[in-house]
């Protein structure tokens, strides 16, 4: 199968910085941005770290909350619930396939909070399911990296998309042209100067998708059909023929359903060998998916035009609260549709409270030990538990370096910390500050407010010219008496103030450090 990447040239250049440069003014795209962008960077880096895709994640609450969701849901349903730390996710899952998770529900969002988003939704249902079809489709096929399929099925699309959910007005100028008669690519040249096309191939490379991704969105001709050669050959075989079978299930009428199947099969006929009941089953596969995991992925599919005429296409149930057009929803049925979101939301809010969060994490802790655990696999999981249950700014594990004779941060999660961790490092020669006080007394520090006068002649310069935080907290880590590392945490949004439960929760996780640590000491993996 010959590729057809295409090349960013001189020509879509310019209209494509000036669209970039409208989206980047469009309330919520910059987020969605420069997440999607940060994780594909890390994931495509030789140098890519479990730590630093977690990092990336733990930015965003509602992304990690949802991403947990997701990884124990019915989509990865051999885990059953767990999974419950990103650090954990990432080391069962890998980081590619958190990645493609992560873009899958950062796409969902495009349209939440957009004052057109219950006319346009169904553009969003619509490229889901696609992207769902071609993850049955590659299963039937045997093709690998189906997960990488549902991204490019869904960014086939992903320009009209774009310009649907964050420069609307733009969209309905695009859609009357087509509705004048003009081919909606070029329509969409005359009003955004790019094609919707080139707008997607052009903002994926900005999001830093690899080039296997691109290449997977990319359309298919006639020409182009013949068997796959590559994994780039198979994504974009599986996002073309996803695509084609949805449109196809959407805009061919029951009665000409099998004529419809038998002209896909016959276009495709070159690469693959398809029937037509294997494209059916795959249709009713995705529909069961989606339906299983629109509560996970919060995505509202009950009012879905789309999918009401899918499931008709198929011969499956009409929905009694779907109007029989499937264009015009009725308010009450839409209303309740929102309030049991929102009801879903509060729940999931309330399950995934501050004591939730560290209550799994120290399972997720407790079982990583019972395996075979990697060092830093434990402690990313504690300072991920820290960093989210207790709501800190940072969170950082010191180890001591007996070769230089220092305590030496290693790594942490929070703000400016990749910046934070090279200047967080001090001799061990006792002096008269709180860092070493702890260490040596082996005692827990609670420090509310470093800049009380009483306080500041007990921290020392180096954090001050580093971190310089208003309030932290320090828990050496004792091995047989000597603090072999600590345990930091700080706020910038008040005074840290710990019940006794939240204490108590605290000393378990550096327990489990203990623990970690000994046995890595046991096993030589330290």
């Amino acid at each position: 199968m010959a590729s057809t990447l295409a090349v960013t040239d001189r020509e879509t250049l310019k209209p494509l910085e000036a669209v970039l440069r409208r989206l980047s003014e469009s309330s919520g795209f910059p987020t969605l941005s420069t997440t999607i962008s940060d994780v594909n960077r890390v994931v495509s880096s030789d140098s890519h770290s479990a730590q630093q895709i977690t990092q990336v994640i733990l930015r965003d609450v509602s992304l990690t909350t949802k991403l947990l969701q997701l990884v124990n849901s019915a989509v990865y349903g051999q885990f059953h619930g767990r999974i419950r730390t990103i650090s954990r996710a990432v080391l069962i899952l890998g980081c590619e396939a958190i990645r493609n998770a992560t873009m899958t529900l950062m796409m969902l969002e495009f349209s939440k909070g957009r004052p057109q988003e219950r006319s346009v939704q169904d553009e969003l249902v619509g490229a889901f399911f696609a992207g769902v079809l071609s993850k049955a489709l590659c299963a039937r096929l045997g093709m690998p990296n189906a997960e990488e399929a549902v991204i490019c099925t869904m960014c086939q699309n992903l320009g009209k998309l774009l310009v649907t959910f964050f420069l609307y007005e733009e969209s309905r100028k695009v859609q009357a042209l087509v509705e004048q008669g003009i081919a909606e690519e070029q329509a969409a040249e005359q009003v955004l100067g790019i094609s919707y096309r080139n707008l997607g191939v052009g903002v994926a490379r900005h999001w830093n998708f690899p080039d296997r991704l691109v290449e997977g969105m990319q359309r298919i001709t006639a020409r182009d059909m013949t068997p796959p050669t590559s994994d780039s050959d198979n994504l974009r075989l599986a996002a073309n023929l996803a695509n084609d079978l949805y449109f196809t299930a959407l805009r061919s009428s029951q009665e000409d359903k099998t004529a419809a199947l038998e002209a896909l099969s016959k276009r495709y006929s070159a690469a693959i060998k398809l029937d037509t009941k294997d494209l059916i089953a795959a249709v009713d596969q995705a529909l069961k998916e989606v339906a299983d995991c629109s509560t996970t992925v919060n995505l509202p599919i009950a009012g879905s035009s789309a999918l009401h005429a899918v499931r008709v296409w198929t011969g499956g149930a009409v929905d009694e609260e779907e109007p029989e057009a499937g264009l015009a929803l009725a308010a009450d049925p839409l209303m309740r549709d929102v309030a049991a979101l929102d009801a879903l939301e509060n729940a999931n809010e309330a399950s995934t409270g501050a004591q939730h969060i560290i209550s799994a994490g120290i399972r997720d802790v407790t079982e990583a030990l019972t395996s075979d655990f990697a060092l830093n696999d434990v402690l990313r999981m504690v300072l991920e538990t820290m960093h989210r249950g207790f709501g800190f700014s940072r969170t950082m594990i010191y180890i001591r370096d007996t070769r230089l004779n220092t305590m030496r941060a290693r790594f942490g999660f929070g703000a400016e910390i990749d910046r934070l961790i090279p200047r967080c490092d001090f001799p061990l020669a006792f002096a008269p500050d709180v860092f070493h006080v702890a260490l040596e007394k082996g005692v827990d520090i609670v420090i509310e407010d470093a800049h009380a006068d009483h306080i500041t002649r007990r921290i020392p310069d180096w954090f001050r010219q580093g971190i310089n935080a208003k309030s932290f907290l320090l828990l050496p880590v004792p091995i047989r008496g000597t603090a072999i590392g600590m345990l930091y945490a700080d706020s910038e949004r008040g005074a840290i103030k710990l019940s006794a439960e939240q204490l108590g929760s605290l000393r378990t996780l550096r327990s489990q450090v203990v623990l970690a640590f000994k046995h890595g000491a046991a096993s030589g993996r330290l």
